[in-house]
């Protein structure tokens, strides 16, 4: 999906601040990330990305990493039934990631990126859509992340490529430095 959550490459946000203070700065940060892991236990990581990108544009650049992380776990609480009553809903079976079966492409394969506008969850960044790279390597097989996103479980196997773009070719003329993405099958094309 497209929205306020897929910030990379877009500028006038300022500086990404560096933080080397720890990863909780209250205590209540710990204890969301405490209920995640019971939350998550009925859902897929697809499905809790899909819920924070619901969040309003305007609450979700207001908001720090937890404050949305709370918003989706309540969301997602509620989704399932966690806050009526004692029956819980089935826990999907979650996925290793496995050795991928064969794919359409190969280390050095040219592959463009589809445009995978979509009103569901997306896991390719906006800044890589339509542009081309080289496969580095076939990375896995996972399930479908917008698949994932949709239902909830974790839905049939896709071989997945780590794929590597020339900075130049995306941000600037000038940019010296590449950029690689996990990108599965159905989000590319052969060039």
């Amino acid at each position: 999906m497209d929205g306020a959550h897929d910030m990379g490459g877009m500028h006038g946000f300022g500086r990404v601040p560096v933080e080397s203070d720890g990863v909780f700065h209250e205590r209540w940060e710990q204890r969301v990330w405490a209920m995640l892991r019971t939350v998550m236990g009925y859902t897929t990581i697809d499905r809790f990305r899909y819920t924070i990108e619901q969040m309003p544009p305007a609450d979700y650049l207001a908001s720090s990493y937890f404050e949305r992380w709370l918003w989706a776990l309540e969301h997602l609480a509620a989704e399932q039934g966690l806050l009526d009553g004692p029956d819980t809903p089935e826990r999907p079976t979650r996925p290793t990631p496995v050795s991928p079966p064969v794919g359409r492409f190969r280390p050095g394969s040219r592959v463009r990126v589809r445009n995978a506008v979509t009103a569901g969850h997306t896991r390719v960044p906006r800044y890589l859509r339509l542009h081309e790279g080289d496969v580095e390597r076939v990375a896995c097989a996972w399930p479908n992340p917008g698949e994932s996103a949709a239902s909830g479980t974790y839905g049939e196997m896709e071989v997945v490529y780590t794929v590597r773009f020339a900075g130049r070719d995306l941000f600037d003329r000038d940019a010296d430095h590449v950029v690689t993405a996990d990108i599965g099958e159905s989000d590319l094309e052969a060039v």
